[in-house]
């Protein structure tokens, strides 16, 4: 997801509370600064915006852990595109089948 902080993270509950209604799991992978305004099933805090090598660093074993936890769908915020972020923003891409939700 990316876009304006706020409406990111109303429209990662609106979708998260939609697949809830319907019996599936959502997981949410959040920053730090956001983390707390996210609700699903299970809620991963990649760490501080601007620490990109420890969001990297945590994002392949929470992507893991969705696998155990058996999520369904995975929502997450967006990260720059610059260095780490690069890398960052390519294995979420990956994971999403290329596809990125601009608001």
């Amino acid at each position: 997801m990316e876009g304006e902080p706020q409406k990111v993270i109303g429209y990662i509950n609106e979708q998260t509370a939609s697949h809830a209604e319907k019996g599936e799991k959502t997981g949410v992978i959040g920053t730090s600064e956001r983390i707390r305004q996210y609700r699903a099933d299970s809620i991963k805090d990649v760490g501080k915006r601007d620490d990109m090598l420890s969001v990297a660093k945590r994002l392949y074993t929470f992507l893991r852990e969705f696998d155990d936890e058996n999520v369904a769908y995975i929502y997450s915020e967006a990260f720059t595109s610059e260095g780490v972020g690069q890398a960052v923003m390519n294995r979420l891409l990956k994971a999403a089948g290329h596809r990125c939700i601009k608001l």
